[in-house]
């Protein structure tokens, strides 16, 4: 099977679209056999590096989705046995996240995960490259944000 080869378009948009479809499959391959989507092992990787309380809010701005799909991803992170949900003792309405023994233990197959999908995506580039790259994209992130909502 020859590999794939997308065509050039005319403006970049439907390149980062392409790209980010690419990825979510790869790590949605690499993932299926731990029944963890690609935004679970975002969330389960997001709680493990924080070191404080974490509620779904923060996680929603993190996510960068609607409060809704975060309730989603918590519901099926807790139902696999990966995160706890409680009510904060400062506040009742507030649910903070916290990572069970089962979650942290999974954290280093989901960093060998999110490893292997970025050597690959990494495959060619110089160091230099990549920072060019890096750059580039926060401005196209910056310059979307910028319509949207101005506290990016």
């Amino acid at each position: 099977m020859e590999p794939c080869k997308p065509c050039a378009p005319e403006h970049f948009g439907p390149l980062l679209g392409y790209c980010d479809h690419q990825i979510q499959t790869l790590m949605g391959k690499l993932l299926r056999q731990y029944d963890v989507s690609p935004m679970q092992c975002r969330t389960l990787n997001y709680l493990h590096r924080q070191t404080g309380e974490v509620n779904q809010k923060m996680l929603e701005q993190f996510l960068m989705v609607k409060p809704s799909t975060v309730n989603g991803i918590v519901d099926r992170l807790e139902e696999k046995g990966f995160l706890r949900r409680t009510a904060s003792a400062r506040d009742g309405r507030c649910r903070i996240l916290t990572l069970t023994e089962q979650g942290r233990q999974f954290h280093d197959i989901f960093t060998q995960v999110i490893g292997q999908v970025h050597r690959q995506m990494e495959q060619g580039f110089t160091a230099q490259e990549l920072e060019t790259l890096k750059s580039f994209l926060m401005r196209v992130a910056q310059n979307l944000c910028r319509e949207e909502d101005e506290s990016c």
